[in-house]
């Protein structure tokens, strides 16, 4: 009896233990960075929120990450002042408000190798009174990404970042938005997806349900990461998890997950009159060629003339240069402008995001809206294109692009050549690249990946060309991860297959030099007088020279042709007789 009494006790106290130590979690994420080089050597960030003041508060000065191959290490915190009251730890940052801290818990591991790792972080407590997790206080307080480190390519890997943070509020009634604004500065493509709130070993909590919309939705858009909560019914506090994942195409151009990082969060609702302010965007994608400056203008209004804050994150703020976003504070509406000076080195398939984020001032809750655009930066492409057709083949020929990269996370990879037999004057949309299907144009062949190889002969398959059929021709530039360029001009050329070559009363003709240089001299074998007219065309059909014998030509006969003011090419001579006899030949200008 005396023992089972102590247990009571023991599990009473325990109990009271949790409750006092609570770290009133709001939210936390880990991500990771490859540091590298030569080694599997990852910068791992653990990031916590939690409130600052009120009762039961404990402030953690270090932290356990659990890196996933089965070791761990406790962990500094290191951000804020340092040598206070945590020394050798740090002591955090309040973040504006004063009733939030942001802890960053850093630290590097090396891995043994390519593998899946699922990196890991779990708290005692969550805070008392959650709405949507029963019995919250006595629930860990759990969050995990993971890593994969691939076995082909470069190997290296780092997490999705997160640039807004999740200490936005909201109102009964009125609908709630956050958005992480996540970028992935390898270039990865991103999708987003709600989660439960975990616990210990991160099984759900138990009990743990979305929060209730009174009909209404609670949804994340799995493209630009918005979560819309639409509406919440009660005042209180709700967690809701989402996770980021990260898509990479392998050697074999196959999309698998890279990783992912999932955020736990926490809102506060209560009660308002206040109304979101709305961003307003014109148009959702931009699509400049390399080298060219993206500028745009965001506008947010208030429907309370409140003053709005604006601001702006995304992956053109974490590369050479750097993207440039300015917004005066102030009076309903407000404009932002967003600026951009793009080059080769930040082509990418996929579009950069930009998330955009405007806050109302109302002195009771401070409410948001999210709006995302798109910065798609297209290669330079291949330039003055020509073709050189044969009786068997069509040459063709091209410069390089006026930029390209060869090296980087994203270098040239090769030319691609399209053939179309319907289309000469196709004129793409600023978004098509790869030209579409309903031009006509086909895919035919690719160059090596040497930038330099700037030729291309087409056989057609090994089938003949229809003789006086045009062909029109068009390259454009490909990179490593699939990012193409608009096609080069559209070379039209038309091939003669099998001249018929009737004889000229029995004549033998022979032309030299052939390829000819500013002379081209004609040879007849003229058995029988006969007046001849010589008309040289180039491949289009249009008609360079003609001459007309001034006196009938009989046996051996030799015309000079001059080439002179003949651009080089190839072209064709025709010559026909009074007797309706003619033959044709072709002649290669130098």
């Amino acid at each position: 009896m005396i023992k089972q009494r102590y247990y009571l006790i023991l599990i009473l106290c325990l109990a009271f233990s949790s409750h006092v130590n609570a770290t009133h979690n709001r939210a936390g994420e880990i991500t990771y960075k490859w540091i590298g080089p030569g080694a599997h050597t990852y910068q791992i960030k653990v990031t916590t929120y939690t409130n600052i003041g009120g009762t039961n508060l404990a402030d953690r000065c270090e932290d356990t990450v659990y890196f996933g191959d089965g070791t761990k290490a406790v962990v500094l915190r290191s951000n804020g002042s340092c040598g206070g009251s945590c020394s050798p730890a740090c002591e955090g940052v309040p973040l504006p408000g004063g009733y939030i801290k942001l802890n960053e818990y850093v630290t590097t591991h090396t891995y043994p190798g390519p593998g899946n790792y699922k990196i890991s972080m779990e708290d005692p407590n969550r805070n008392a009174g959650i709405i949507n997790i029963p019995n919250s206080v006595n629930q860990v307080f759990y969050i995990e990404s993971f890593l994969v480190i691939p076995a082909f390519g470069s190997g290296k890997n780092s997490s999705a970042v997160l640039t807004f943070p999740p200490i936005d509020n909201g109102c009964v009634g009125k609908c709630f938005s956050h958005n992480p604004g996540a970028y992935d500065i390898d270039g990865d493509s991103l999708s987003y997806e709600l989660t439960t709130c975990k616990g210990h070993l991160g099984v759900t909590c138990p009990g743990y349900s979305y929060p209730a919309t009174g009909g209404g939705t609670f949804q994340i858009n799995p493209s630009n990461g918005i979560l819309s909560w639409c509406t919440p019914q009660a005042q209180g506090e709700y967690n809701m998890a989402i996770i980021i994942r990260e898509w990479r195409k392998d050697d074999n151009g196959i999309y698998f997950l890279i990783g992912y990082v999932e955020r736990d969060m926490q809102v506060d609702v209560g009660s308002c009159f206040n109304m979101s302010p709305q961003i307003q965007l014109n148009n959702q994608t931009d699509y400049p060629v390399a080298g060219a400056v993206v500028t745009r203008t965001v506008t947010a209004n208030d429907p309370d003339a409140d003053v709005l804050t604006m601001e702006a994150n995304g992956a053109p703020f974490a590369v050479t240069p750097a993207a440039n976003f300015s917004s005066p504070v102030g009076l309903t509406p407000v404009n932002g402008l967003f600026s951009w000076q793009t080059t080769i080195a930040h082509v990418r398939r996929m579009p950069h995001q930009v998330t955009v984020k405007v806050t109302d001032n109302d002195p009771t809750i401070k409410l948001v809206d999210f709006k995302t655009f798109y910065v798609k930066v297209i290669p330079t492409a291949p330039i003055d294109l020509t073709t050189f057709p044969s009786y068997q083949h069509i040459l063709l020929k091209w410069q390089k692009p006026i930029s390209y990269t060869l090296s980087g996370a994203n270098p040239f990879l090769r030319y691609n050549i399209y053939k179309s037999d319907s289309v000469y004057n196709w004129l793409y949309a600023a978004h098509e690249t790869t030209p579409p299907p309903y031009t006509g144009f086909d895919y035919i062949g690719s160059s090596t990946n040497n930038i330099s190889d700037t030729t291309f002969t087409d056989y057609n398959d090994g089938n003949a060309f229809v003789e006086g059929q045009n062909y029109g021709y068009a390259v454009i530039a490909e990179y490593k991860d699939g990012a193409t360029s608009h096609i080069s001009n559209i070379s039209v050329t038309q091939i003669y297959v099998g001249i018929n070559e009737h004889t000229l009363s029995n004549a033998d003709v022979q032309t030299f030099p052939n390829p000819a240089g500013e002379e081209l001299m004609i040879v007849f074998n003229q058995p029988e007088p006969e007046w001849l007219t010589m008309e040289l065309t180039d491949i289009t059909g249009r008609t360079i020279k003609t001459l007309t014998s001034l006196e009938n030509v009989t046996k051996q006969n030799t015309i000079q042709l001059n080439l002179k003011s003949v651009n080089p090419g190839i072209y064709f001579l025709k010559i026909t007789g009074n007797r309706q006899s003619s033959i044709t030949k072709k002649i290669i200008k130098q």
